[in-house]
């Protein structure tokens, strides 16, 4: 040992050379165990041999991290109105239900706010409702009154119409039915007269001819008088010669009308073919004629008649029969006729009458619809001025109930109730404390965020409170929020199963399910996280708040399918293998996995149940004088080799 290594040792206390001393020993100690196996490591590797059988099982793959026990409601109370504490019912770390009283402020002044609220909304209400109903009841009938006695008068006008109208369609149907039988007149006989007694004609020969425009034949059948009957026998009896004219004789008028009348006569043709025709008009001049109408050659005298139409009413016409063959043409003796009153122009009358009648009374009908529009008009414009009277009115009640539910929170909020069971865990105040007006607020003991309680806490509301009256929270209910890295959050989703474990209770393992996991991350020295929060299952009462927890996230899990520990799989590339023992042999099976699990992995194929695989061994070799290291073996895995080189500090090999 050199002079400066025996100075340097002698300047250390007796402690120090004992630790050197003892380190030295063990130095020299793990030097021998590495040269021993050097030459006896492949005997000291047969021995150390560890092994796994294949088996069913469930493989489960686990995304890790840690947090705090935390309760899963907590709530953060106050009152909702100012005023002074006039009692508190709870104590620190009592149990209370859902909706038990916690504390009161004195409740006067939102009391006396309420009533006054409640009178002026019953006032409001009563004014809305006379609104509705159409103002006041007075004004109400009167208009009513009206409209009633309005729509009367229409509809006994429209009665009085609809009898007019059926009295005027009678009429035209009477007219219609005179027309059709040729307008008679409207007395029961008709009047004529002739130029020359009935039933003496005389008939003149060498009169030039003429033609008729219109005319009506008879065939001896035409309605003549039974003097003209005579005539006509005394005629026929008479002996005439071939080459004379004929013989004619007028008739006496018959069905004489306002517009028509038939006229008659006989005509004795004397052996040769004959024509006849009547004359007549209102003057002398007998300007018109009825066609010429062919009647033979007989030898006795013949009736003929014509019947005229399109005549003028209480009109006197004069007409005489003519007839005219090859030696001359006769004429009779000139009789006239007066038509009568047309029956046509009688129901003419009665229908103009009543068309006047009708049209007088759609007038009424009009005016009484005019009556009743306006009528409706008035009781309109009034409803339109109630209308806004309603709307302002209606106004005023919306405001009022508005102002009565704030009291009524007001007057609530003298009061803090549990929201929900849990026990006290602060009282920030006493009796006879003055407070203000605050808000209250629940949520997850371990959240960021507090989240509103509905219904009750004194008017609860989603804004959170540094300084509640009360704290009330729920020991039986815990969750954790643990942070995960970025790359294991993604395959992390809720409602994935859990298992927590507490340090604090090495025998206790619960059950738990995620519930959330944020989307905001948390960076803290660049590392990404997000937090994540699993509600614990059944806890035991052992459990406590802010114990610290280990949580395993079940990600992915099979089960029942065969399961090697994944330390005895080796893969290259995309091959794995594994060493199976059989018959004290080693021997490489290639397999295929499925799912890698956190311990074990699932193999698909190239085992069955019950073989044998080769696990990793641990042994000590040395690489060189100066070095030493564990190594790894068994089941192809790799080297790992720890420590090395000289001996540093303290003074040694420096």
């Amino acid at each position: 040992m050199s002079p400066p290594m025996i100075r340097r040792l002698a300047g250390l206390g007796r402690k120090t050379l004992i630790f050197y001393a003892v380190l030295t020993v063990a130095v020299v100690v793990v030097a021998t165990l590495g040269i021993t196996s050097i030459f006896h490591g492949a005997s000291s590797a047969s021995g150390a041999v560890r092994t796994a059988t294949v088996a069913e099982g469930t493989v489960q793959s686990l995304e890790s991290s840690t947090g705090n026990i935390a309760s899963s409601d907590t709530a953060s109370l106050s009152f909702s109105a100012s005023g002074t504490v006039t009692a508190i019912d709870v104590t620190l770390g009592q149990r209370v239900q859902r909706g038990q009283v916690l504390a009161k402020i004195d409740p006067t002044e939102a009391e006396t706010a309420l009533a006054s609220a409640e009178a002026s909304l019953t006032s409001a209400q009563e004014n809305l409702s006379t609104a509705e109903q159409g103002g006041p009841s007075a004004t109400k009938e009167t208009n009513e009154a009206s409209l009633i006695g309005a729509q009367s008068n229409l509809t006994s006008d429209e009665q009085q119409l609809a009898t007019d109208e059926s009295t005027l369609s009678t009429a035209k149907s009477e007219l219609k039915a005179t027309e059709s039988l040729g307008c008679p007149t409207a007395s029961a006989a008709s009047s004529s007269t002739a130029s020359s007694s009935a039933g003496s004609s005389a008939s003149s020969t060498g009169a030039t001819g003429a033609s008729s425009s219109s005319s009506s034949s008879s065939d001896g059948s035409g309605s003549s008088s039974s003097q003209y009957s005579g005539l006509v026998g005394a005629v026929s009896d008479l002996a005439v010669s071939s080459d004379e004219p004929p013989t004619t004789a007028t008739g006496a008028p018959s069905d004489v009308g306002g517009t028509s009348a038939a006229l008659s006569g006989s005509v004795n043709p004397n052996g040769s073919d004959t024509t006849y025709f009547f004359e007549y008009g209102t003057t002398s001049a007998l300007s018109q004629k009825t066609e010429a109408t062919v009647l033979g050659s007989g030898t006795t005298a013949t009736s003929v008649s014509a019947t005229l139409g399109d005549l003028k009413a209480e009109t006197t016409y004069a007409y005489r029969l003519v007839a005219a063959n090859a030696y001359g043409t006769s004429a009779g003796i000139e009789e006239s006729f007066t038509t009568g009153v047309s029956s046509c122009a009688t129901d003419g009358q009665t229908v103009a009458s009543d068309t006047e009648t009708v049209q007088h009374q759609e007038s009424v009908v009009n005016q009484a619809e005019m009556s009743l529009t306006s009528t409706e008009d008035s009781i309109s414009e009034a409803s339109v001025t109630n209308a806004s009277t309603v709307a302002q009115d209606k106004a005023t009640v919306d405001s009022d109930e508005e102002a009565v539910t704030t009291d009524e929170n007001n007057l609530a909020g003298t009061t803090i109730t549990a929201p929900f069971a849990g026990t006290i865990t602060a009282i920030n105040g006493s009796v006879g404390n003055t407070v203000s007006a605050g808000t209250s607020s629940s949520g997850s003991g371990s959240s960021a965020s507090a989240t509103s309680s509905a219904g009750e806490g004194a008017g609860a509301s989603s804004s959170s409170s540094s300084s509640s009256f009360i704290t009330l929270t729920d020991l039986s209910s815990f969750e954790v929020v643990a942070a995960f890295p970025e790359a294991d959050v993604t395959d992390i989703a809720p409602n994935e199963q859990a298992t927590i474990t507490l340090p604090a209770l090495p025998d206790v393992e619960v059950p738990g399910k995620v519930t959330v996991v944020s989307d905001l991350s948390t960076v803290s020295s660049d590392v990404v996280t997000y937090d994540t929060t699993i509600v614990l299952a059944d806890p035991p009462s052992s459990v406590r708040d802010g114990m610290t927890a280990d949580v395993s996230v079940i990600t992915k899990s099979v089960s029942g399918v065969l399961e090697v520990p994944s330390s005895a799989i080796t893969t290259t590339g995309t091959v794995s293998t594994v060493t199976v023992l059989k018959a004290g042999k080693q021997s490489t099976v290639r397999v295929v996995t499925g799912l890698v699990g956190s311990s074990t992995t699932q193999i698909l194929s190239g085992l069955r149940v019950g073989e044998v695989v080769v696990l990793p061994t641990v042994s000590i070799s040395a690489a060189s004088a100066s070095t030493t290291g564990t190594e790894i073996t068994g089941g192809g895995a790799a080297r790992v080799f720890i420590g090395g080189g000289g001996f540093g500090g303290g003074g040694f090999g420096g």
